[in-house]
């Protein structure tokens, strides 16, 4: 039976619980809605079909991420430690019913359909230029770009490990490792 009180932000946190758990094409209209408590028709109603509710959740999501880890980049700490704090909540994500990157998954997933790459790409390019605007900090921009680069494709690597071994040391080798690289090249700015 449908919920009688939503909102859009609930409908799309509770869409992209699905589909983070049940991945784009296991998640039928049908679980979708009953998550959702609207049914089927108020669904399709708001959405059109799965495909725009999917880019209405990537765009919930990315929003989200901003929100929960990307605005750590801003917060007044070290530069340092807003990096481990920046990896840490990532990692949080990560671990969440050890379910891994909710855009990965679905990059994995759909992209070779290409219907959501525009909006995961862009996604990483932000990830990819927050992590840089802190190594910038102590490198030149072509290095901290670089660095940023290297340690998306790690940790995106570290997150795939650890959803096969369910070993947390793989999500905090990548912490340790980032802010490791940080200290060096601090060190040698001074």
């Amino acid at each position: 039976m449908p919920i009688q009180k939503t909102n859009k932000a609930d409908i799309l946190l509770r869409c992209w619980e699905v589909f983070h758990r049940e991945g784009y094409n296991a998640a039928s209209i049908s679980k979708l809605a009953e998550a959702s408590g609207l049914g089927k028709p108020g669904l399709l109603h708001h959405f059109g079909s799965k495909e725009q509710l999917m880019q209405a959740v990537l765009e919930y999501a990315r929003e989200q991420f901003h929100a929960y880890v990307l605005s750590v980049a801003q917060e007044h700490l070290p530069p340092e430690q807003r990096l481990e704090k920046l990896l840490r909540r990532q990692n949080r994500l990560a671990k969440y019913e050890r379910r891994g990157c909710f855009f990965a998954n679905m990059a994995l997933e759909t992209g070779r359909d290409e219907h959501f790459n525009p909006l995961i790409t862009t996604l990483f390019e932000e990830w990819q230029q927050t992590v840089a605007g802190l190594y910038a900090l102590v490198s030149t921009p072509e290095t901290a770009r670089e660095i940023a680069y290297r340690l998306l494709l790690e940790y995106e690597g570290a997150v795939t490990m650890y959803k096969l071994s369910n070993d947390t040391a793989h999500l905090e080798g990548i912490v340790e490792r980032a802010v490791q690289y940080f200290k060096q090249h601090s060190q040698t700015q001074i």
